[in-house]
């Protein structure tokens, strides 16, 4: 079990019955609060990761490490690494994130600046940003569709935008 503070870092919890909660230890991530934490399976040559929007204008690229699979640590989370920052304008509000599975991945972030915020997770991408404008007001959440053809955004006023993602492959240059 994970957990975001409001002083900016995660905590790891494990459950060692149907009752009890065993804190496991913490990573200081931020001087702004947490305000998502989402899980991301590994995929493309990357490690598990987590991607988690801070209070500090920043959305933070977490790697998990896991156990041996053998033995009394099997499979257990048993550290937490940041892999990279990335800039998402975010002070105040809590906002969330998604996860993309399209192409190598995509980390898709609500801001404070009204924008849809779209980071590349491929390697050698170095993180290319893109971003979406429609909504007049900050964006507050964000999420995918199962099949990843629609991405939704909503705002601060409840105003929900659709983006359907194109599919340009198959024009050749």
């Amino acid at each position: 079990l994970l957990a975001g503070t409001k002083s900016g870092s995660i905590h790891v919890l494990e459950a060692s019955d149907s009752s009890t909660l065993k804190f496991k230890f913490k990573v200081q991530l931020a001087r702004g609060g947490v305000t998502c934490i989402t899980f991301v399976s590994a995929a493309y040559g990357q490690p598990p990761c987590l991607l988690v929007n801070t209070s500090d204008s920043s959305a933070t690229i977490i790697d998990c490490t896991y156990g041996p699979q053998r033995g009394p640590q099997e499979g257990n989370l048993q550290n937490l690494a940041v892999r990279s920052r990335v800039r998402v304008a975010h002070s105040l509000l809590p906002l969330k994130c998604c996860y993309s599975p399209s192409g190598q991945g995509y980390l898709i972030s609500g801001s404070e600046d009204k924008e849809v915020y779209i980071y590349s997770l491929a390697k050698g991408s170095n993180y290319k940003m893109q971003y979406l404008k429609h909504h007049q007001v900050p964006v507050v959440a964000v999420a995918v569709n199962l099949q990843d053809t629609l991405l939704a955004s909503a705002d601060s006023l409840g105003r929900i935008v659709l983006w359907r993602r194109m599919d340009f492959s198959h024009i050749t240059d």
